[in-house]
């Protein structure tokens, strides 16, 4: 019998929304800010379209990093996990803003959020559904 991987990737996303953060109802929320096409401008400044904003819920973890020896070499790495479910594929040209619903950000408020870079993205998807991915972020 074949594993129904789009019903895995909606548990994986109800799962997100009961851990990402006890204090919030619905989980960690974060939005994900995607860059409009390229509309012009030369290659050191190029110019874009307006951005498209998308809501998902995360989960956010951090590690500290060490050396080969195993020392704390005083930098950490975070990681947000994000649905596959959540009807977006997160990229590295993206960026996402941690603890604020999508209702807070448009147009209008885009530059006075801190938006953090994506650097990496994993994608985790047997059988070729998406699961879930996780994303490292400046920490």
């Amino acid at each position: 019998m074949a594993e129904d991987w789009s019903g895995i990737a909606a548990e994986v996303e109800a799962a997100l929304a009961s851990i990402g953060d006890t204090s919030q109802p619905n989980g960690y929320p974060a939005t994900l800010r995607r860059a409009g096409a390229r509309t012009g401008g030369p290659d050191y400044a190029p110019e874009y379209g307006n951005p498209t904003y998308y809501q998902v819920i995360v989960m956010v973890s951090d590690k500290e990093l060490r050396d080969a020896s195993g020392t704390l070499i005083g930098m950490t790495k975070r990681t947000v996990t994000i649905s596959g479910a959540a009807g977006v594929v997160p990229s590295d040209d993206d960026k996402i803003v941690l603890g604020s619903h999508l209702t807070f950000v448009d147009a209008a408020t885009d530059e006075a959020v801190a938006w953090q870079e994506i650097q990496a993205v994993r994608e985790l998807a047997p059988a070729g559904i998406a699961v879930l991915y996780e994303c490292d972020i400046q920490a």
